[in-house]
């Protein structure tokens, strides 16, 4: 990697990446650089405060200097200018969406914002004396939209991110017999619960939903029984009371850890071995055992620290609580309010339909408290929004469907980036947003999964194509003299090689032997620019064989040329020819003009 400085109108390239480089990221996006850097290094003297730097494909500014007599380290963090360039003295709005809020303080920034609607919370926020970044901040509190970002500095692009939602572990583990050297723990068990009793008003329980029982156990941490009571008076409803408490109790039945761990990145040492198991990255639930304790406990990772020149040296930090321990924006005092059943006018209404006359959003929850299940449908000027989502388990399923005036895109359970109806097409994309096909006005395109186009389908037929070059064609043609003459084609374009009819001579090869091929260049032993026949020729029963018909002239359907020979005089006692002479015929138009022998 390559550290890029911007000096003026000029850029330098730091290509003495050491040990001391390193790069965090962090949960809630922001990330950050350090490295030292010689005084007497021949770029030094264009590093100071606010100095841009660029590395890995994104843009940070130099916030701090530490010079030393043998060495300075240099401190950044990502360039995020712009978005304190708009200022309120007071922020107020009112069960608001996120996607409202944030095209509302991004306006005007050169910022823009990607699957805000994806955040289904509706908020109250009173802030004040704050800048957009201090509101954007704001809203990754777990008491707020509870979001995450990813940066794009240089296209100036934020995309929101729900990785609390993923719950499911990757399969990586970190354990100090392969790939971890060091770890420092916290941890408390304060508030530990195994056992949870549920009421809701008058006295509702979950047994008549739980198999007759009132209460629920989890003993993914411990045997012990430890009971707490929790009782709600919004809950009406014993399936949504059952339905929160499983997750409160998954979130009480394991002690609150988190873990630094110096992990030697196996991946990048060794990609053959370790790629497909012991890859990991930042909000992955990795799997960490850990031997002193006797435990094996899943963890999501909320900060990465990554050496590009050493490996060995990287860390992650995990812990059991999403958002414990993040890299901040910046830091507020602010005042937030949550929508929840207290709001409302009784607990029967919680699981009815709330209309927001102001911004016409209808949103239908099981539970407000933890919004565990909840659909949600926002009509604004730009568009609709549709997202439902539930619990079942541990696992958050969800499908959503948003139409705007351009298109509509629809995507589901995290498989799937989305399917999309766009300028007068129906594009379906993959998880890594690759699209996949296109029906569209001119037919049918079919992608692999890295985006490659396979085939084409239009009105001239199936086209075909091979590392995204076309290769050649199956369709329809007609007859350059007479366009009456219609008939079925196979085009070879012209930068192509070959066509064939070939055969599998066996099911364990992977290999296809031509037996009929045309070559329009050379290939192997075949010839260029002829039709190739891998085995005999049967011609209406006719057959042949090796055959070698070289010069000769068919003129009007009949001979014309010499025909010469041999013709045997006598034969030996076992058939073979004992004496012979040489002949030659001529024709002309099929007549024979002359022989001689």
């Amino acid at each position: 990697m390559v550290l890029k400085i911007f000096y003026n109108n000029e850029v330098f390239l730091y290509k003495d990446i050491d040990n001391t480089f390193f790069r965090t990221r962090s949960y809630g996006g922001m990330m950050y650089l350090q490295f030292d850097i010689s005084p007497d290094h021949e770029l030094y003297k264009y590093i100071s405060e606010e100095t841009e730097l660029e590395y890995d494909g994104q843009r940070y500014v130099v916030k701090g200097i530490n010079e030393r007599k043998t060495a300075t380290t240099i401190n950044a963090e990502l360039d995020l200018s712009g978005l304190d360039s708009k200022g309120y003295t007071n922020f107020t709005r009112k069960t608001e969406s996120f996607y409202n809020v944030s095209r509302d303080i991004l306006s005007d920034t050169g910022w823009t914002i990607v699957d805000a609607e994806l955040v289904s919370k509706r908020m109250s926020l009173e802030l004040k004396d704050v800048t957009t970044r201090d509101i954007l901040e704001h809203c990754t509190n777990s008491t707020a939209y509870n979001t995450c970002y990813s940066f794009d500095t240089i296209n100036k692009k934020i995309y929101c991110i729900k990785p609390q939602n993923n719950t499911t572990p990757t399969g990586t583990y970190f354990t100090d017999e392969l790939n971890l050297t060091d770890m420092t723990f916290k941890g408390t068990s304060s508030g530990l619960v195994t056992k949870l009793y549920a009421f809701g008003k008058d006295g509702l329980d979950i047994s008549s939903v739980n198999g007759g029982k009132r209460y629920i156990e989890n003993h993914t941490y411990t045997d012990k029984v430890i009971v707490a009571i929790w009782r709600d008076d919004r809950y009406t409803n014993p399936q949504s009371l059952l339905d929160d408490a499983v997750v409160k109790l998954a979130a009480l039945a394991v002690p609150e850890r988190s873990y630094t761990a110096k992990v030697i990145d196996l991946t990048k040492l060794f990609p053959e071995l370790y790629d497909e198991i012991l890859n990991y990255d930042l909000y992955d639930i990795v799997t960490l055992i850990d031997r002193k304790r006797k435990t094996r406990i899943n963890h999501r990772i909320v900060e990465v620290r990554e050496y590009p020149a050493d490996p060995t040296l990287n860390t992650v930090t995990m812990s059991t609580v999403a958002g414990k321990i993040s890299g901040k924006i910046s830091t507020l005092e602010s005042k937030v309010t949550t929508l929840n059943a207290e709001q409302l006018h009784d607990r029967t209404k919680v699981n009815e339909i709330k209309q927001d006359l102001d911004s016409t959003v209808l949103h239908v929850s099981e539970s407000w408290a933890s919004s565990v299940n909840e659909s949600l449908f926002t009509q604004t000027s730009e568009g609709l929004y549709l997202e439902v989502d539930k619990v079942v388990g541990t696992n958050r399923w969800s499908t959503l469907l948003r139409q705007s005036a351009t298109d509509i895109r629809i995507a589901w359970n995290n498989i799937s980036k989305y399917i999309q109806f766009e300028n007068a097409q129906m594009n379906i994309y993959n998880s890594s947003d690759k699209k996949l096909l296109s029906l569209n006005s001119y037919g049918l395109d079919v992608y692999d999964s890295s985006g490659t186009k396979l085939m084409q389908l239009d009105s001239t037929g199936q086209n075909f194509f091979y590392q995204g070059n076309s290769v050649g064609s199956i369709g329809t043609g007609y007859y350059v003299q007479n366009k009456n003459l219609k008939g079925l084609a196979f085009h070879l374009d012209y930068d192509s090689a070959y066509m064939t009819w070939s055969w599998k001579e066996s099911s364990s090869t992977d290999t296809y032997t031509m037996f009929l091929t045309y070559a329009a260049k050379a290939v192997g032993s075949l010839r260029q620019g002829a039709l190739n026949a891998g085995c005999d020729l049967d011609l209406r029963n006719n057959n042949l064989y090796s055959a070698v018909l070289t010069d000769w002239n068919f003129d009007g359907g009949s001979i014309s040329g010499t025909w010469s020979g041999n013709i045997v005089t006598s034969f030996n006692s076992d058939g073979t020819a004992a004496t012979w002479k040489s002949f030659s015929l001529k024709f002309k138009n099929g007549i024979l003009q002359s022989a001689t022998w």
